[in-house]
């Protein structure tokens, strides 16, 4: 049975800019989980150790929010926006606690996940709620505000997170989000009214069970390559397995995880795919650069954080500046414009192997990899901006898991860009460091660094740099495929795809 709107009680512009506001503060800890964790995951890596695991840090947390996204939204149809928001939102809280409390790298991960698990509900419930106050022509209008404030935080994140690791101590930077959430859920409590239709329902928890299998047996298969041998052909057997069952259980549910209408839509379907490539290139530059800056061009936590920090400050810029275009050209422009920018910024990222390290650190003061990550922030803010008008004008009677779904994408790219790009790292250190032991906390835990000779140093830097600047090739290939998907980009102006889809 298809999901109905929620009847809201109509907002006065006061309200509604107060809900807005407590949206804002709930993206806020979506946002700032990122970018504060990157920046602090070289120290982590130090304190405590398994560099190997590192990857599985970003990606166990991206992989239980990207399957709960589409069953949230869902919920979020069913049974009212603020209700399932909490309950989500709970459970974030709950697992952000846990992770400031983690005595190592594989519990951390195990605490990512049920972070993970809450965090599906914020961002598709939050967007959606936003979507159900404005209309059409009015979303264009605030999603500048949600990108500036979106990226904004992830501003605040690296710096704040440098400050924190520096001065106090790395768990924080987890505690952090309780106090921004208790607001945020306490400023929906008080103003938000709504009134849910409880309707019929059946939710596709087998279908999510089946996809959660089928992903992480394919994460572990890349993830653990160097180590796994041949029981990879196992894990991509469960792997096709558990999708080709996930497939038929999608065609006979009467409320599918993944509604076969949203991919039959030319518009939803690149909202779709570009917000995978988008979610790729995003995490696998804000998962790894940290590394490259702190442990191999020798900056300081504080500079790792300005590098993610300038990406986050363009991505901003360029969706206040793209929502104009715009309105002024069609969707598909902006969203080309977005795409090459990605082209271009992974391709700087990936020209680091080819400078020496040295002529990098001492000859460019290490502006490259900052350079890259502005081209990339910018590509970012011009075709999120696109994807995400065009697909909640295009659907408007299931808005909310319409919403879900390209939260949902975003995050499998983010999950998967991450995972490659992870693997490529992992294996291209196992061949050029035969029988070194998680190289990276050598050069970044004080302690270790001191009982390595300056020889060693610069041989482990060496090879860690080309590792990492070979792995960014990957990423590449996730720009060039946001710049293909980009051409299914509506060419028409907001306001008149509903009218041409109308025609059609």
């Amino acid at each position: 049975m298809s999901a109905s709107p929620q009847d809201s009680t109509p907002l006065d512009p006061q309200t509604r800019r107060l809900v807005f506001a407590a949206c804002i503060a709930a993206i806020f800890t979506s946002a700032v989980e990122g970018t504060i964790v990157a920046t602090a995951m070289p120290t982590i890596v130090g304190d405590l150790g398994g560099f190997a695991l590192l990857a599985w840090v970003f990606a166990a947390y991206m992989l239980t929010q990207a399957v709960t996204i589409p069953i949230y939204g869902r919920l979020a149809d069913l049974y009212g926006r603020k209700r399932i928001l909490f309950i989500g939102f709970t459970i974030f809280l709950v697992g952000s606690l846990l992770c400031g409390l983690a005595p190592s790298m594989l519990m951390l991960v195990i605490f990512r996940a049920v972070q993970g698990i809450g965090a599906g509900a914020i961002l598709p419930v939050t967007l959606t709620i936003v979507g159900d106050a404005y209309p059409s022509i009015e979303r264009v209008k605030v999603q500048p505000h949600i990108a500036s404030v979106y990226a904004g935080s992830s501003i605040i994140g690296p710096v704040l997170g440098a400050f924190i690791v520096q001065h106090l101590t790395w768990p924080l930077i987890f505690w952090l989000n309780i106090p921004i959430g208790a607001l945020a859920m306490g400023m929906l409590a008080v103003f938000f009214k709504e009134q849910p239709r409880i309707i019929k329902h059946n939710l596709d928890m087998a279908g999510a069970a089946l996809l959660m299998t089928s992903l992480t047996a394919l994460l572990v298969a890349m993830l653990q390559a160097d180590k796994l041998g041949w029981w990879i052909l196992l894990l991509l057997a469960i792997c096709a397995v558990t999708y080709f069952l996930f497939l038929r259980v999608e065609r006979r549910s009467p409320e599918p995880l993944l509604p076969p209408a949203l991919w039959r839509d030319r518009t939803l379907l690149a909202s779709n795919v570009g917000s995978f490539a988008i979610g790729g290139v995003l995490m696998s530059v804000s998962a790894f650069l940290p590394t490259y800056v702190q442990g191999i061009l020798g900056g300081s936590v504080f500079t790792a954080g300005v590098s993610l920090s300038i990406m986050s400050f363009s991505w901003p810029v360029a969706a206040t500046v793209g929502s104009r275009i715009m309105v002024r050209t069609t969707y598909r422009t902006t969203a080309v414009a977005g795409g090459i920018m990605l082209v271009i910024g992974t391709l700087m990222l990936a020209g680091l192997a080819t400078v020496p390290v040295e002529i990098n650190r001492h000859i460019l003061n290490g502006w490259w990899p900052t350079a890259a990550a502005f081209v990339i922030g910018a590509g970012l803010g011009f075709m999120n901006t696109s994807l995400h008008i065009s697909m909640q004008e295009a659907a408007t009677a299931h808005r909310g898991i319409a919403t879900a779904t390209q939260a949902f994408m975003r995050m499998l790219g983010g999950t998967f860009g991450t995972a490659i790009v992870g693997a490529a790292l992992n294996l291209n250190m196992a061949w050029k460091l035969p029988g070194v032991h998680d190289a990276v906390q050598t050069i970044m835990d004080p302690a270790l660094r001191e009982k390595v000779s300056a020889a060693d140093i610069n041989r482990l830097t060496g090879a860690i740099g080309d590792s990492l600047g070979n792995s960014f090739w990957l990423a590449v290939l996730l720009g060039i495929m946001g710049f293909i998907t980009a051409w299914m980009v509506p060419h028409v102006r907001p306001g008149r795809l509903s009218e041409q889809s109308a025609k059609t």
